[in-house]
């Protein structure tokens, strides 16, 4: 028997997530001459940064810095801030990395602690988690059938994507800006940046969007008073991924990995314009849909196979999403009420996918971290954790969804309300592909048994099935075909359905 297979290759994406490296950096503060002794620390803050990731055999190398900043207020009643930046290595094994096709960091920290040691001086410690995430390509056979009378074959047709290609990409910004009211000291800078539209041309794709950064800083005049300031730099970018082709589908996720905002100082000390650098992340991932036929079962009419079979996971296409969320709540303090929220900071973390009621539904953590001034003129610092849930309607029935979707402030804006309250409204851009899964027993291999098939010795065999037994099952038992048995029975269906008696001719 000449059994003819084709193959054709269907690509996975598997991720492992669970290299994770701890980092500590630390540093002694000495206050120059100019900045005024130590009252009390209301704030410390640390800002890490990824320069490079770099991945060599089973080793990634993680080259970065860590700016470590102290804010404090001083007998004057104002606010001041000091920083340094500490470099940082480490390095992390694993035999994955060997066969990764991309591999991406994240650095998260985990704790800040400062403490002054004298008037004009203070011990900074911070903790930081690396995670390094790897991407692995799995590339299966699905199996077909040349023309072969001889071999039976339960098809599914499945309408599967397949990986195109996964790749991550850096590029850096600059720019330089004006501020209207001087500057004494930052106190914080963050950025974000989002995709508004791509174009794919051969193995390249032009990225365009906005990267946005805040920054809060000191009133020069009024060191008790803070300022905020948004600029917004244009991104037109073309990205070469090395695999990519035009007919793939897909979003490109950008994220900031490094912030770094300089002051300009005019003579007095005071800064006047800020030079702003970002290093910004931009990840693909892009499908091939194919059109797939799977073989379930097959068996020989009148011979003997064997077969070789795999439990399959395919991924089918639900939902393609880049949408802005606008988040809104709002908490109360304790204590003695707010006058003044003098700025804000966030995090999002702890992202998770699931269905509920007909709605996909994307949960988070969003960590608030606000500077304020309460009605007695102290300034201190709230830490505030608000849960985040985007909802989209997911018109399908599938409820085994895979989804890895990302999620960034683009924007956050913390108001008093009233005398004890802060409003909260965040704007979060959310870009994600939603995958149904289907899973099947596929058959891998086919080939030529040597154990001998018997025959039935009748012409024609009287069955008696059970209740909506399968066609299929019936006809691999008696070694025909399921079209042999519904053309001798006048069958249109696939079962027995209302049948208490079949004949089964012998083919």
């Amino acid at each position: 028997m000449d059994i003819a297979l084709k193959r054709e290759n269907y690509k996975l994406l598997q991720t492992i997530k669970d290299n994770s490296i701890e980092e500590c950096v630390e540093a002694d503060f000495s206050l120059p001459e100019y900045m005024p002794e130590i009252l009390r620390i209301i704030k410390s803050t640390a800002q890490p940064k990824v320069n490079s990731c770099k991945a060599v055999g089973e080793r990634v190398t993680i080259d970065g810095e860590c700016e470590l900043r102290m804010i404090y207020t001083a007998e004057d009643g104002g606010i001041y801030s000091f920083s340094q930046s500490r470099p940082f290595t480490r390095h992390c094994e694993n035999t994955v990395f060997n066969d990764a096709t991309d591999i991406n960091s994240e650095i998260t920290v985990s704790y800040v602690n400062c403490r002054a040691t004298s008037t004009k001086r203070a011990e900074i410690k911070a903790g930081l988690v690396i995670k390094i995430s790897a991407f692995l390509e799995e590339t299966e056979e699905i199996i077909s059938l040349e023309e072969n009378t001889c071999i039976e074959e339960k098809c599914m047709p499945v309408r599967a994507m397949s990986l195109g290609c996964k790749k991550t990409r850096s590029f850096s910004m600059s720019d330089s800006i004006s501020i209207p009211v001087p500057c004494a000291f930052i106190i914080s800078a963050r950025a974000s940046a989002s995709c508004s539209e791509i174009k794919k041309i051969s193995n390249k794709i032009m990225v365009k969007g906005d990267a946005i950064i805040e920054i809060c800083y000191v009133n020069a005049s009024d060191k008790a008073c803070t300022e905020r300031i948004r600029h917004s730099l244009p991104i037109n970018q073309i990205l070469e991924f090395e695999g990519m082709e035009e007919r793939f589908t897909g979003n490109v996720a950008l994220n900031v990995n490094a912030v770094d905002v300089i002051q300009k100082n005019e003579q007095d000390g005071n800064g006047t314009a800020f030079d702003i650098a970002l290093g910004i992340d931009a990840s693909i991932c892009m499908w091939e849909e194919k059109e797939l036929v799977v073989i379930s079962d097959a068996y020989a009419v009148g011979g003997s196979i064997d077969l070789k079979k795999q439990s399959y996971v395919f991924f089918t296409p639900l939902d393609e999403i880049r949408d802005t969320y606008i988040f809104r709540n709002d908490f109360q303090v304790n204590g003695e009420g707010i006058s003044k929220v003098l700025g804000s900071t966030c995090e999002l973390s702890n992202i998770t996918v699931k269905k509920e009621n007909e709605m996909l539904c994307l949960c988070g953590s969003l960590t608030i971290s606000a500077l304020i001034k309460d009605s007695s003129g102290a300034i201190s610092n709230i830490n505030k954790i608000l849960d985040v849930k985007y909802e989209r309607k997911a018109d399908y029935e599938e409820t085994d969804i895979f989804c890895e979707p990302h999620l960034n402030v683009l924007s956050l804006d913390c108001i008093e309300k009233g005398s004890s309250g802060i409003d909260v409204r965040a704007e979060i851009g959310v870009t994600a592909t939603a995958f149904g899964k289907i899973y099947i027993d596929a058959v891998t291999d086919i080939t030529e048994s040597e154990n001998q098939v018997e025959r039935s010795p009748n012409a024609i065999t009287v069955y008696f099935p059970e209740e909506a037994e399968s066609l299929w099952s019936i006809a691999r038992r008696y070694n025909t075909t399921v079209k042999a048995i519904a053309e001798e029975n006048n069958l249109s269906g696939d079962t027995t359905e209302n049948l208490k008696m079949i004949f089964i001719p012998a083919v």
